[in-house]
């Protein structure tokens, strides 16, 4: 399958600079099965630039509105808001702190990320452990 992304936004379309094309690094492989259909995503971010602030707004307070067991993993906490930290405290959910990542900790750590997601499935009996588990205890 060949993906092609293609980002346009106001200002190349009026300066009638090319689209710019972003390919798959896979195209190779790809472009040698014949019969493979392309694909092709096309997207103006600047235009959804005025919903990226309601995506998050009481995004924290509907995170803790949920009855089910919750895990926020995070790089650190100078971001919590007070509904989070407040939430905390009361024991709303489990909280687990990778100072060694950066934003994406799914990507910078993906091997702790994953002892703690199996962790938590194994603790709260959403997946059974294997012969060889070692749990991960929570820690902040």
């Amino acid at each position: 399958m060949k993906i092609s992304l293609h980002f346009r936004s106001e200002e190349l379309q009026k300066t009638g600079e090319a689209q710019k094309t972003f390919k798959d690094p896979q195209d190779k492989i790809n472009d040698s099965l014949s019969n493979t259909p392309t694909y092709t995503w096309r997207v103006d971010l600047c235009k959804s630039e005025p919903h990226w602030k309601s995506w998050f707004e009481g995004l924290s307070s509907k995170f803790l509105s949920v009855s089910a067991s919750k895990l926020l993993v995070l790089a650190g906490v100078d971001r919590l808001d007070k509904d989070l930290t407040v939430g905390q405290m009361q024991g709303k959910f489990q909280m687990q702190i990778l100072p060694q990542a950066g934003h994406a900790v799914h990507e910078d750590v993906p091997d702790k990320v994953s002892n703690i997601l199996s962790t938590f499935l194994v603790r709260n009996k959403f997946a059974r452990p294997l012969d060889n588990f070692n749990q991960t205890f929570p820690a902040c």
